[in-house]
């Protein structure tokens, strides 16, 4: 019998003989394959019927999907193409055709005639790495065309040694608390800020220079990619006010609110991201690991701990041990986004259909429009249940809200029945911190650019009447 190891070892053999010069003329004929998948195994002649087999296989495969495998896949194609012990698994071939150029004579030597299990790896086909195409339908901007780690290193301005020791593989490993130093120093700080609904909630800090990487790569490409009409949260150009200007002087508003936005991107969907830019594996599973981490341990224990019941699931503790888009870094909320583009694509489809109007500031996602739009509340709740479970996200069922016209419609902190306003009691609570400022002696630099900045925001949504009194009550504290 074949070992595993073998069989794994043939596979990974021809996947890389058989990927190397795809991309040159005529580099992905079966005849191609074949001649680079008979260099690899060394073998002399007549090439073994198996092995034309395989080439037909593989090139009737990317005929028909385009040239989308990755090493990984190849490999795990190329395994499960063959009976390791005997001959080709390919039953398609007919035998009263016309003769194949590629298949093997009856006369073909013995030692041609091996099955795979009698093959050994002689020659690798290793070629330098290359970036492929993006993925049909990406925009068309200009990407850094770096096709090695090393170059990536000399892009965001890091030694190669710095970027390694940055993105090393051990950040991902299952923790083990028998032996920890498997694991080498975490680049994040963890920040526990409690929540006005009770609990705590979490803030992954990266460390100074992860945090400057994750910076050049968001400013350097990341932000040049355009995002979905419907995202306003972490937008040039759009923001809260814009957000909630979609949704004013609606009948009906529904608010819908996905659970764990930023942990539920895992690792394997940042990965794909990356590969649909046409990185190449090992780019993509660095880049991957420069912009995710996963929580430890004792502060999942902590979030626990600290959460009322049936707030913090399973579930969410699962997430959060997973490699994940870590709240905190320079570059998730823009990775989210992109993540999140077929979510918004969909979902806006599903608001024309029913004649509303879509948008979304991260986690929340919120459609509004006429009186009808109440009465078919429960079959547009179903769809967007289903189209979030479909694209990966799941809802929160204790944040859904239905707003009607008689009511206060609140989202993202703002009022919308008239026009985008501050509610009257964050107002009030906004004059009572300056006037005790204003009382308590000259405020520290700290206290007044807090309040400072409390007050630019609160500007953007008052009458100018309660702008004069809040500029004013600010100017005091500068006296």
């Amino acid at each position: 019998m074949t070992s595993r190891h073998h069989r794994q070892g043939l596979a990974i053999g021809l996947a890389h003989a058989m990927l190397a010069d795809r991309a040159h003329p005529g580099g992905s004929t079966a005849a191609a394959l074949v001649a680079r998948a008979c260099f690899c195994l060394a073998c002399e002649g007549e090439p073994p019927r198996w092995l034309v087999g395989l080439a037909k296989a593989v090139d009737q495969r990317w005929k028909r999907f385009g040239q989308i495998d990755t090493l990984d896949s190849l490999a795990q194609f190329l395994a499960e193409r063959v009976d390791w012990e005997g001959a080709d698994l390919d039953d398609d071939e007919d035998d009263t055709g016309p003769a194949d150029p590629l298949a093997a004579p009856a006369t073909a030597g013995l030692q041609n005639d091996r099955p795979p299990a009698a093959w050994r790896v002689r020659h690798w086909l290793l070629r330098p790495a290359q970036t492929a195409q993006p993925t049909m339908g990406l925009p068309e901007i200009e990407r850094p065309d770096l096709p090695t780690e090393e170059a990536w290193a000399a892009w965001l301005g890091l030694d190669p040694q710095r970027l390694r020791w940055l993105t090393h593989p051990s950040q991902h490993w299952r923790e083990d608390h028998d032996r920890p130093h498997r694991r080498i120093a975490p680049h994040y700080r963890h920040v526990l800020l409690p929540k006005r609904s009770g609990g705590l909630r979490l803030l992954e800090v990266p460390r100074p220079d992860l945090r400057e990487a994750q910076r050049h790569l968001l400013d350097g490409w990341l932000a040049r990619i355009p995002t979905h009409e419907a995202a306003h949260g972490f937008v040039r150009g759009r923001n809260v006010h814009s957000f909630a200007q979609q949704h004013t002087g609606q009948a009906c508003v529904l608010r819908f609110d996905l659970q764990d936005f930023f942990p539920s991107l895992g690792a394997a969907r940042i990965r794909a991201f990356w590969r649909a830019w046409g990185y190449p594996e090992p780019v993509a599973q660095m880049l991957t690991r420069l912009c995710t981490t996963s929580t430890p341990a004792s502060v999942r224990e902590r979030l626990r701990d600290a959460s009322p019941v049936d707030t913090m699931t399973t579930m969410a503790l699962k997430r959060l041990a997973r490699p994940h888009l870590p709240q905190g870094a320079p570059t998730s909320p823009t990775l989210a986004n992109l993540c999140a583009f077929g979510l918004d694509l969909r979902l806006d489809g599903l608001a024309r259909r029913f004649g509303a109007v879509y948008a979304r500031y991260a986690d929340d996602l919120v459609f509004s429009g006429p009186q009808r739009l109440y009465q078919e509340a429960r079959a547009l709740q179903a769809w967007v249940w289903a189209i979030a479970a479909d694209e990966g996200f799941a809802l929160n069922a204790a944040k859904q809200r239905q707003m009607r016209a008689h009511q206060q419609q609140r989202i993202t902190g703002l009022v919308v029945n008239e026009r985008p306003n501050l509610p009257r009691e964050d107002y009030d609570r906004l004059r009572a911190a300056l006037h005790r400022a204003s009382h308590s002696g000259p405020a520290d630099p700290a206290t007044r650019a807090r309040l400072q900045g409390q007050v630019a925001w609160a500007c953007q949504s008052l009458a100018p009447t309660r702008v004069a009194k809040l500029q004013a009550m600010l100017a005091r504290l500068d006296a």
